[in-house]
């Protein structure tokens, strides 16, 4: 997290937090701190669309992956190229997933290759909460936030835990979670291992399981002093596998690590944060049956960060914050089997990128006007200067509800697989360009809360595969996002829906894996001991690739959790209740004829049962 907040939030927190849809829990939320701005504040002051998913949220669900929860928050979706562990697309308000900025901890993380970070392969064990901003945040974070960041926060708290899962295709997840605080520190420790034979992801090609597994341990710890601030050391780490159906790896190996050193002071009003991080994404394709045309290959992302803030509290209205970071990327340990003798074995021809941001931003809040400015400027060391903004006014009405304005731009710069892979790099590439706007208004009445925000955002520059990669194609995605949490008939209701153009304005045609239309609702009762969640979520007809309509689809997901003693809670999850057959995506093509010869399916009905123990 880049700034500690100092502000409490109680039950009004918990309301204003579902303004931006906060996901499945109506109670209360103690305390939530929004990094959006990189500025401490409310998040009932945030001029953006925020989502906050907090431990609790995580625990009611009874979820396996950290996916399936961002699949229930509006103007997201969620596309699985299989089952758990699987190769899963992004989608915010469209835009995909290499337009998002992925950070833990505050830390970039994922795959610089790739351009993004697998979000099926974090575990939820080690999570505290996760915040999601919509909208560029580009101006605050600099390459690749264009549509959104969503920042992951390690698990904290002073209470343990021993939880075991056990279900659908021989899966078994075994969880530990254990604090020790103190008057001046506070230690988490996380543990986990996660297992599963999975199920036969594509029709007509490998017919076989596909299974994952995930081991991984992180620890949290805080040291606090009198003099010199507060420290921190926050570290997780997860290995595993992944089984696969395709015409090339069958089996891929990873491993993810980061750490991170953190100091912050505050001295009057003026608050001191430093951060040093460093982070590897490995990821092996080990082959089970290696081929002639299939071969071992390792992609290996090793990053290093360095990041300075200074906030100021100027007064009760106004607050200031400037900063610089310093971001490094490094292929050079990855191996690519089809480098030549004159080639760089890691398959790149430039295996290092530098990038250097500085910021300058603050927010004014008064009870007629909230205003958020911020400019920024990095220079890459492979593309040069770009510069970016964003701008947001808010107007409070009464005590009811407030309107809010956001303009911005945003950019982001190709991938290594675009600028200098030896299968087809184009030295000419320029970094991809967005302009962002948004008009929302939030609503707090006794009935509920409620929340529509209209969005466009254009992205020029949209690198596409031609002969190479080219710069040749213009985005525009535009659409309206409305979310409402209410009692009815004394059930909680949770709903939002999502209406979305995406475009090509190169060709006028739809953009693929994007539903016009999107509906999630969630009904959920306490009744003493037992809380029980039905979840519905519908996605309209879409297109995948080759011009392929898929069709549209609703599902129906059930949880439950009862509490047997104080200590001591049962917990289970059904999932596509009705077992509905659905394709979420295109598997395999005739290479001569187009001709599609094999589909990605989502799962059929699975259950799953665990018993959960805290001391």
């Amino acid at each position: 997290m880049f700034y500690k907040s100092k502000a409490t939030l109680a039950v009004a927190a918990a309301i204003t937090s579902f303004f931006s849809t906060s996901v499945f829990s109506q109670d209360a939320i103690e305390t939530i701190t929004v990094t959006s701005n990189k500025i401490e504040q409310s998040i009932e002051n945030v001029l953006a669309t925020v989502n906050v998913i907090t431990r609790d949220d995580i625990d009611k669900a009874n979820a396996r992956d950290l996916p399936t929860l961002l699949q229930s928050l509006g103007g997201i979706d969620i596309v699985r190229n299989g089952g758990q562990g699987q190769n899963t697309s992004l989608f915010i308000r469209g835009a995909s997933s290499s337009h998002s900025l992925v950070l833990i901890d505050g830390i970039r993380v994922g795959s610089a290759s790739l351009g993004y970070k697998s979000l099926s392969t974090v575990p939820l064990n080690s999570i505290e909460r996760v915040e999601i901003v919509k909208g560029s945040r580009a101006a605050w974070y600099g390459s690749d936030a264009l549509a959104g960041v969503i920042n992951i926060i390690t698990r904290t708290g002073d209470s343990s835990s021993v939880a075991f899962t056990s279900g659908a295709d021989n899966y078994t997840d075994l969880q530990f979670s254990g604090a020790l605080n103190g008057e001046n520190y506070a230690v988490v420790l996380n543990a986990g291992a996660e297992k599963t034979d999975g199920f036969d992801v594509t029709t007509n090609q490998d017919l076989d399981r596909d299974g994952y597994e995930n081991q991984n341990v992180g620890i949290n710890a805080r040291f606090q002093t009198t003099d010199f601030g507060e420290f921190k050391f926050i570290t997780q780490y997860s290995e595993g596998e992944v089984e696969y159906d395709s015409s090339g790896d069958d089996l891929q190996e990873f491993e993810k690590f980061h750490t991170l050193l953190g100091w912050t002071k505050s001295v009057g009003s003026f608050d001191h944060q430093l951060q040093l991080s460093q982070s590897k994404d490995k990821e092996f394709n080990t082959m089970q049956v290696p081929t002639a045309w299939h071969k071992p290959s390792n992609y290996q992302t090793n990053r290093e960060e360095a990041n300075y803030q200074l906030a100021v509290n100027v007064n009760s209205q106004w607050d200031l914050a400037g900063g610089i970071d310093w971001n490094h990327e490094d292929l050079s340990d990855s191996v690519n089997a089809w480098a030549g003798p004159d080639q760089p074995k890691s398959g790149f021809t430039d295996e290092t990128r530098d990038n250097l941001g500085v910021y300058v931003g603050g927010y004014f809040d008064s009870q007629a006007l909230n205003v958020n400015a911020v400019v920024r400027r990095d220079d890459n060391s492979d593309f040069g200067v770009n510069n970016t903004y964003n701008l947001a006014v808010g107007l409070p009405v009464s005590d009811i509800g407030m309107f809010r304005a956001t303009h911005g731009t945003g950019f982001k710069a190709p991938t290594f697989n675009n600028a200098s892979s030896i299968w087809g790099t184009n030295p000419d590439l320029q970094p991809e360009e967005s302009t962002n706007t948004e008009l929302g208004f939030n609503l707090n009445l006794a009935q509920g809360q409620f929340d529509v925000a209209v969005f466009k955002n254009d992205i020029d520059n949209l690198i596409q595969w031609v002969q190479g990669p080219e710069n040749v194609a213009k985005a525009v995605f535009e659409g309206v996002e409305i979310s409402g949490q209410f009692s009815l008939f004394g059930f909680d209701n949770n709903a939002n829906f999502t209406y979305l153009d995406a475009k090509d304005e190169h060709t006028g045609t739809q953009l693929v894996l994007r539903p016009k239309h999107a509906v999630n609702w969630t009904v959920s009762k306490q009744i003493d001991a037992l809380y029980l969640a039905v979840e519905m979520q519908y996605r309209s007809d879409r297109l995948s690739y080759y011009q392929t309509p898929l069709q549209s689809y609703t599902l129906w997901n059930v949880s439950a959790n009862y509490n047997i003693v104080d200590n001591i809670k049962l917990n289970a999850r059904l999932e596509n209740a009705f077992d509905k057959d659905y394709v979420t995506n295109v598997a395999g093509t005739n290479w001569q004829t187009g001709e599609i010869t094999s589909n990605y399916v989502g799962a059929g009905r699975r259950l799953y049962v665990g018993l959960n123990y805290s001391f």
